[in-house]
């Protein structure tokens, strides 16, 4: 109960509003990329080695799961950052001319990204049962390599990450100095 002469504070929200909805989404969001992520590099690093074939079918496997419960919660998701990405050339275009707003290539990314990583899964899993399957999965996993750094690219320039990598090689690289 609050005293008449002091106004009443707001409590944070325990889960039941927004706020509380996006406490949740965001590391769920980042919980989820750590497992596609994780699970694309073990199964890439395992990929052409008989010995750890399991582990590459379990790695892929993993990535193909996540990628299909991505798809199935942005189908009922109304709200970022669950909601499928909707590129739109319009968008790009109107972004381009103003700079202003969140920029469409994270949409357009997010879904070359969900296509050739979900593609590659799904042709490896292909794969294990038609044996002619297995270049088609090479091939995919090789596009999704290029989107992923395409990925990593923008993200990285889109965050002022060049600014911040060239500020970290200059703590750890010392410039000479001049005399």
């Amino acid at each position: 109960m609050t005293r008449p002469d002091t106004p009443a504070t707001p409590r944070p929200s325990g889960g039941g509003g927004r706020r509380g909805r996006n406490r949740l989404a965001l590391p769920a969001m980042r919980a989820w990329h750590a497992v596609i992520s994780g699970g694309f590099l073990v199964a890439w690093l395992t990929g052409d080695s008989y010995d750890s074939y399991m582990m590459h079918q379990v790695a892929g496997y993993t990535v193909l799961i996540a990628v299909v419960v991505r798809l199935l919660v942005g189908l009922v998701a109304t709200r970022a950052p669950w909601r499928l990405p909707r590129p739109s050339p319009a968008a790009a275009r109107r972004w381009l001319a103003e700079r202003r707003g969140r920029n469409p290539g994270f949409a357009w990314l997010a879904v070359a990204l969900l296509i050739t990583v979900g593609a590659s899964a799904g042709a490896g899993m292909a794969a294990h049962w038609l044996p002619q399957v297995e270049d088609l999965h090479g091939a995919l996993t090789d596009a999704a390599l290029w989107v992923i750094g395409a990925h990593a690219l923008f993200i990285v320039a889109m965050f002022g990450g060049l600014r911040r990598l060239r500020a970290l090689a200059g703590r750890v690289i010392p410039r000479p100095r001049e005399a």
